[in-house]
This record gives C-alpha cells, sequence and structure tokens, in this order.
C-alpha cells in the first residue's frame, strides 16, 4: 500500500477513535448525572405575602408555555427541522422582557401555569427565570418543579445545546397547603432518555372555606411522540390522580401544554393569518363524559418553529388547554394573542366558578 494511503487510513482510524471516545465520554457523564426524581417529589413554595383559606367562588388563570424566553418570532429550531440552536443574547433580552411585561400587566390573575421556565440553561445565559419572574410578580406564591435537567446536551454535534436545566412554575396569589412534582416516568430508550426530558406534572393545593380543596395541575406532556407511546403512558397517570381528588370533593384544574389536540377540535373553526393544521388528538374517552375540557375554538395557541415566523406559511395548531372536574362551572375560555413575538405558544385565559 502505498504511503499516502496509509496515512489517510490512519487518519480515518484516529478521527473514528476520538468520535468514539467523545461518545463514550459523553454518554459515561450523562448516566453518572441523570437527573431521577423520585415519583413524588415536594416542592418549596415561595411567597411574599400569605393567605390563608380562599373565600372566593370565581378564579381566573393563564396557562403559558414561555419557550424558556428564547422561541420568540424570529426563532426556528434545530430540532423542530430550523436551523438555529439557540437565540441570540438580544434575542433572549427581548423575549424575556416581553414575558415579564405580559406577566406584570396581568398580576390580577389568581393563577398562572408556566411551562418552560430556564433557570440555568446555556442557551439563556444562565439566567434564572424563576427568580426574574418571582421579582415581577411579587403578591403571587411561587412553585417551581424541573422535568429538564441535563449537564451536557451533545446535539447538534457540531454546535451541541450544552446545559439544560428547565421547568414548570405555578403562581398563585394564595398561599398552597403544599406542592408536588409527579414524575410521568415516560422515556425514550437508552441512550437518548439520558440526554431528555423527565416529564412530570406539578400540584399545588388551596384550602377552600367549604373545608374542600382547589387541587391545580400544571402539566407539559411530550412533544417528539409521534406514535404517542409516550403520551399513552403519562396520560391516565393525571386522569387518575384528577379523579381521585374529585372522588374526595375536591374541585380540580389542569392546564398547560398537553403537545396534543384537544377531543374535537377542528383546524377549520380557526381564525388565523397562518396555515391552520391537525395534530394527534387526545382520547375523547380518557376522561368521563361529565368532565369538561376547555380551549378556545378559533384562535390557535401554538406554531410550528421549523422556520422563523411567516404569516401564511407557518403552521399552527391548539395544544394549550384546561381539565376541569364536574363541580367546576367554566365561564370563560380565550387565547390572549401576543402573535407569537415572545414565544411559540400563546397564552391561554380561563375564568372558572366553583360550585
Amino acid at each position: 500500500m502505498k504511503k499516502p494511503y496509509r496515512l489517510i487510513l490512519k487518519l480515518v482510524f484516529s478521527i473514528v477513535i476520538l468520535i468514539g471516545s467523545y461518545l463514550a465520554i459523553i454518554i459515561l457523564i450523562g448516566t453518572l448525572t441523570d437527573y431521577k426524581p423520585d415519583e413524588v417529589t415536594e416542592i418549596e413554595t415561595h411567597c411574599k405575602t400569605s393567605t390563608g383559606n380562599v373565600a372566593d367562588s370565581t378564579f381566573t388563570f393563564i396557562s403559558w408555555n414561555i419557550g424558556f424566553c428564547g422561541l420568540g418570532a424570529e426563532m426556528d429550531f434545530f430540532y423542530d427541522g430550523g436551523k438555529m440552536v439557540r437565540p441570540s443574547p438580544d434575542m433572549v433580552k427581548k423575549y424575556t422582557s416581553g414575558v415579564l411585561d405580559f406577566l406584570k400587566s396581568n398580576d390580577s390573575i389568581d393563577f398562572f401555569f408556566l411551562q418552560e421556565v430556564d433557570k440555568n440553561s446555556a442557551r439563556t445565559g444562565k439566567q434564572d427565570e424563576t427568580k426574574l419572574i418571582a421579582e415581577e410578580m411579587p403578591n403571587h406564591c411561587s412553585s417551581y418543579g424541573s422535568n429538564y435537567k441535563v449537564q451536557f446536551v451533545p446535539v447538534p454535534f457540531i454546535n451541541p445545546l450544552g446545559k439544560v436545566e428547565m421547568g414548570q412554575m405555578i403562581l398563585s396569589k394564595y398561599a398552597p397547603e403544599n406542592a408536588q412534582r409527579h414524575s410521568y416516568f415516560s422515556a425514550y430508550a437508552w441512550p437518548k432518555r439520558l440526554f431528555m426530558l423527565d416529564r412530570c406534572f406539578i400540584v399545588s393545593r388551596f384550602n377552600l372555606s367549604n373545608g374542600k380543596q382547589l387541587v391545580l395541575l400544571n402539566t407539559h406532556n411530550s412533544a417528539y411522540d409521534q406514535n404517542g407511546k409516550l403520551r399513552q403512558i403519562e396520560m391516565p397517570l393525571i386522569r387518575d390522580f384528577m379523579l381521585a381528588e374529585f372522588e374526595k370533593g375536591n374541585f380540580v384544574v389542569a392546564g398547560g401544554d398537553w403537545n396534543q389536540n384537544p377531543p374535537g377540535f377542528a383546524k377549520n373553526n380557526l381564525i388565523s393569518v397562518y396555515k391552520e393544521v391537525d395534530g394527534i388528538k387526545m382520547n375523547s374517552h380518557i376522561f368521563p363524559e361529565n368532565w369538561e375540557i376547555a380551549y378556545d375554538k378559533v384562535n390557535p395557541t401554538n406554531r410550528e418553529i421549523d422556520a422563523p415566523l411567516t404569516p401564511g406559511k407557518t403552521e399552527v395548531t391548539t395544544i394549550d388547554f384546561y381539565i376541569l372536574s364536574p363541580n367546576i362551572k367554566l365561564e370563560e375560555i380565550k387565547v390572549l394573542s401576543q402573535n407569537f413575538q415572545n414565544s411559540d405558544h400563546e397564552p391561554v385565559y380561563l375564568k372558572i366558578g366553583v360550585r
């Protein structure tokens, strides 16, 4: 074999060894630092003001996936077919300001369910969004549960995402009796699961003057789950929890990013300057008929992020909504459209009465 060919083969072999060693080290680090939460974990609640039993019978909510303050109108995302891995510092600053301004302008709302809140992620400059939000909302208690805690996400290979720490928050004008994180234990196969989310729903309980409790659940169900296998694990868990609480006589509200269309969703009902699409629908029989699934039937809540926001081209759908126990009266449900400027999701407003 001629010397140039031997050199090429040696170089190729060295590259293969380096790549293999790199992957082995990444998998080892991922295994050693793998986030393994318990089935149920108590989470802290931080309150600057404290309120005892809740005397009101009417409550307002906003549920919003804030896209970690990094998925505003100018962004696409590599995991959804886009080219960008992370927003620029200027984008992070812009989207963070937009999210905080919205929350502050709606501080009269009783409860907020927030998803995709970064706490210590490389993609958003390691800013603690839980702290920023709590500072802007001093009249609300806050509870946070992690659903993504990875020391180093190695994709894309050339420009890896790096450290990610993200979770869900419940903000409330009232001090909860307690707050918990409940694991879904739905996961991809090893080793991919080492670098993906550990899905959960978080729960806050509030004592009512009638001796019952208002039980609130904030969920963020699995995405990138085309065959629905992960959500088939998740949905019975949250359903069984909610049904058990209702059987106790409690009032139960679940909201969040379900990553699936509500039963009965029809894209033709949407009024939008964007292209409407259907997704996988939630099983219409997962809850008993007397439970209500509340969603805005004409305004979308989510856009595709395979490209920056483009009217007439960007695809939109509805995956953010609420589920209400039968002893709750739905009074109003609507999307508070921000035209997807600061997140790939829109905030969803809910007003209810307890019977």
